[in-house]
């Protein structure tokens, strides 16, 4: 299991750098692949944040659920301010920062995708 919690946040990693990378070339630097390139940074970090907790939470024997609820509310409030921040304070493209953080969504299919290949798969 943290082999695969490993692989996904490396994945996510990669194709965030990757789309990061075409969206500063594409947009030739402005401010709308500067806002993409923030929306996969804080994305990344919430994944990168939540699959290194989860491994460590899986064997708290006590505390684990107000462990998860402090660390899961901090998680959020860290994440609204920051959206907060980059919308009101720096005024960046809404549209831009939501396809930043897309990049995660993007990432989990291909990653699951990926472990479906070679596998038979029925239907119901």
């Amino acid at each position: 299991m943290q082999l695969e919690v490993r692989r996904l946040v490396r994945t996510q990693f990669m194709l965030a750098g990757l789309f990061v990378l075409a969206a500063l070339i594409a947009a030739r630097l402005s401010i709308w692949g500067l806002a993409f390139a923030a929306g996969a940074l804080l994305a990344s970090a919430n994944l990168y944040s939540l699959a290194k907790f989860v491994q460590h939470i899986v064997r708290m024997q006590k505390g684990a659920v107000a462990a998860l609820l402090i660390r899961f509310y901090g998680r959020l409030i860290l994440t609204g301010a920051a959206l907060y921040g980059l919308i009101v304070w720096l005024e960046v493209p809404v549209w831009a920062l939501l396809a930043g953080l897309s990049t995660v969504l993007v990432t989990a299919l291909y990653w699951g995708a990926t472990r479906l290949h070679g596998h038979n798969v029925k239907e119901a």
